[in-house]
């Protein structure tokens, strides 16, 4: 039988998975020219209880995100990851997926962290 909770919206094509697994997961985005995103995804009672997103330079170690906020740093203007990475996991955990709208002005980033997010939790899938 049909339960709306188990669906994204009215679209019956795209389950939830009923339970993941509870855990800590970790799940990574691709790699680009400006490095990667991370995701840490925390599941407890089998729902997502929170997401940690992470930006990587192309050494692979976590930004400063003093100098990602949206205004000039050290002569250079970057995104304000600093706010939109707290964003879009509050978003996920709101939404209990990975499959939200990516916040504007950080849109390689945003479809990283999703697609962190949705490899995480594949490995909590039950």
């Amino acid at each position: 039988s049909y339960e709306k909770q188990n669906y994204i919206g009215n679209d019956k094509s795209i389950k939830i998975p009923s339970v993941y697994r509870d855990g800590t997961y970790i799940g990574e985005g691709d790699e680009w020219k400006h490095g990667s995103e991370t995701a840490e995804v925390i599941i407890t009672n089998g729902r997502i209880q929170s997401i940690k997103l992470r930006k990587l330079n192309s050494r692979g170690e976590e930004v400063d995100y003093n100098e990602w906020i949206g205004k000039e740093v050290n002569g250079s203007i970057k995104p304000d990851l600093k706010a939109y990475r707290i964003e879009m996991a509050r978003r996920m955990v709101e939404a209990q997926s990975y499959d939200v709208l990516p916040v504007n002005g950080a849109g390689i980033s945003c479809e990283n962290w999703k697609l962190a997010v949705k490899r995480a939790l594949a490995g909590a899938e039950m």
